[in-house]
């Protein structure tokens, strides 16, 4: 199903506290070339009575609310369009909403001006593209970069490769250059290789108290996230499989 608009007002479960909690308002219009304009309001509550060092702690700032408009490319029309077409919208309801409920309410307008409202019966795809959409706008203004990832395979018979993941939220491209006995080569893969990579990345705990600190010289299966520790992965054999065949 074609869209030409949607509004999302979306906040998390009233059991979740601060300064976990937040609610946002996105709205999207598609534009000249399937390109999509885009307004995103950000709002975290209830964060007064929590002292800066928590909140550090924790990895946010005293004043994280995030206001945010802009344009992003037809890729993500493409996305947004291909949910639409799977979406099933049922009632609001708010009285029937339980503590560990978040709240959705999506409102579509198709190309022919009809339009539907509720709640995304499948609210999990939802929750999904939104944060990779949410992240594509940090993207966009600098506040995060593109993910990269850097696996390097060092064999004293076959010597070393290198793969650099380099993943745009806000184009939806995932890049992947290989380098082998001095050749480079550079291939772009379907988007939806990046949420199984970082699925298997992200399925270990990495210990910072052993990991190299500079390019690794030895022998073994060596993972960079973009920072400067190198983790040696020999022993998460799925993982490094998956690396080995982007």
């Amino acid at each position: 199903m074609s869209f030409k608009s949607l509004q999302i007002r979306y906040q998390t479960a009233r059991s979740l506290p601060a300064p976990y909690a937040y609610f946002y308002t996105l709205t999207i219009d598609k534009i000249a070339g399937n390109a999509i304009q885009v307004a995103i309001s950000i709002t975290y509550p209830d964060r007064d009575d929590i002292d800066d060092d928590e909140l550090i702690a924790e990895g946010y700032t005293r004043d994280d609310d995030y206001v945010w408009s802009g344009q992003l490319p037809r890729a993500w029309w493409e996305a947004l369009a291909n949910l639409v077409g799977k979406t099933r919208l049922q009632p609001i309801d708010e009285d029937e909403l339980d503590e560990d409920d978040d709240f959705w309410d999506v409102t579509i307008e198709t190309d022919n001006g009809s339009k539907s409202q509720g709640k995304p019966v499948k609210a999990e795809d939802w929750q999904y593209l939104i944060q990779e959409l949410i992240q594509a706008s940090y993207e966009v203004v600098a506040r995060e970069r593109p993910f990269e990832l850097l696996f390097l395979s060092i064999n004293g018979q076959q010597g070393i490769s290198e793969t650099r993941l380099t993943a745009s939220f806000a184009e939806r491209t995932v890049k992947i250059t290989s380098v082998e006995n001095r050749r480079e080569q550079t291939k772009l893969l379907p988007w939806s290789t990046l949420q199984h990579v970082m699925n298997q990345v992200y399925n270990h705990d990495y210990d910072p108290d052993e990991a190299e600190l500079k390019r690794p010289r030895q022998e073994g299966q060596w993972l960079n996230l973009g920072s400067e520790e190198w983790y040696e992965i020999s022993d998460y054999r799925t993982l490094v499989k998956t690396l080995k065949g982007l």
